[in-house]
């Protein structure tokens, strides 16, 4: 199955800023891409739909398309700003960082994040890990001047955006799980070319990393017959990560699909059968318990939705360095098409596991 990957389209969705509760500006990109050959809506709720092919059975596919983010929530005398996290930081990532927050006219004002300089920091303050109450960023404004452009409660992210390194290599903030939304739409893009009787119907879904939210409410609206989840996982494949613990997960070795109790076998089956046939590398990830991603929510929606978790391996996850490989990428776009295709005519009652 030819597919070329879209990378004009890849970069502008990364370089946009969508903190969880605030996605506004990245489903836009999203939705404006997927006009072209989907039928595209949203919900009250800000996840965003495009949807392709027949009536049944209806496969969903989901990948969110918020990132982790900064909120203001203090600005001292001197217009110096105290923030909290949007999602799981590691505080020590955001040390010396350039940032840049959405303005209330919606444009975009930059800063940095500031700490006392290693010259003044006394011995034991040099050996502990920074807090993220420690830190703040400095606009280079007065209060009075910072308050007409931003507020408390507004939104902002790490000053990076996508780059290919290389060919094969992509860096950049915001993979997890923008990756998975590209993909996700990308994979309709690829089966609208030559659709079945499969209703497919992709989900940019909302605040994932908050707490799975948006894959809670989407999946009731959608109601599929089956559902897929795209997000990224831990690569194991650099210095320092415990595969007998955590796995072997290589970037370039293909897309990982997940098994598990959070997975159905029956999916999980035919996802692997559907790779041989298609001469798609795919790496197996066990998860004993629910994923931290879209399908944990997915699968236990109204009475249960057959679901399985499609993962890119990531490098460096929650960081403005997180780099994926584009061939992971590439299989993880032509199985989902080539799964939609598949279970054309099944019946939900097919997904049984038992």
């Amino acid at each position: 199955m030819a597919y070329s990957l879209n990378r004009d389209f890849l970069l502008k969705l990364l370089s946009q800023i969508g903190p969880s509760g605030n996605e506004r500006e990245a489903s836009k990109v999203w939705q404006n891409e997927a006009k072209s050959f989907a039928k595209v809506y949203a919900d009250t709720h800000g996840n965003a739909y495009a949807e392709a092919g027949g009536d049944s059975p209806t496969l969903m596919l989901a990948g969110h398309i918020d990132e982790i983010g900064l909120m203001v929530r203090y600005v001292d005398e001197n217009g110096f700003v105290y923030v909290a996290p949007v999602g799981g930081w590691d505080p020590q990532v955001l040390v010396g960082q350039r940032v840049r927050f959405l303005t209330k006219d919606g444009g975009i004002l930059k800063g940095v994040v500031g700490r006392k300089p290693i010259h003044i920091l006394r011995p034991e303050e040099r050996e502990k890990a920074v807090k993220v109450e420690e830190i703040f960023v400095d606009f280079g404004l007065s209060k009075e001047e910072l308050l007409k452009r931003i507020d408390v409660g507004s939104y902002g992210v790490l000053d990076w955006d996508g780059e290919f390194l290389n060919e094969e290599k992509v860096v950049s903030r915001a993979l997890d799980d923008r990756i998975g939304a590209f993909v996700i739409l990308e994979a309709l893009r690829l089966y609208a070319e030559n659709p079945t009787s499969t209703r497919v119907v992709a989900v940019a879904t909302v605040q994932e990393e908050i707490g799975l939210r948006g894959a809670k409410t989407s999946a009731f609206a959608t109601d599929p017959d089956v559902a897929i989840a795209v997000d990224v996982t831990v690569a194991t494949d650099f210095p320092g990560v415990p595969k007998s613990q955590i796995g072997d997960v290589s970037l370039g070795k293909g897309p990982v699909l997940a098994v598990g109790p959070n997975i159905n076998q029956v999916v999980f089956n035919l996802l692997r059968e559907v790779a041989r046939e298609e001469g798609i590398d795919v790496q197996i990830e066990a998860i004993p318990r629910g994923t931290p991603t879209d399908a944990n929510f997915i699968q236990i929606t109204r009475s249960g939705i057959p679901t399985a978790l499609i993962s890119v391996p990531c490098r460096y996850l929650h960081s403005p360095a997180e780099m994926v490989d584009v061939r992971d990428v590439e299989g993880a776009i032509k199985l989902i098409a080539a799964f939609a295709r598949k279970i054309a005519e099944m019946y939900k009652d097919s997904f049984k596991p038992w």
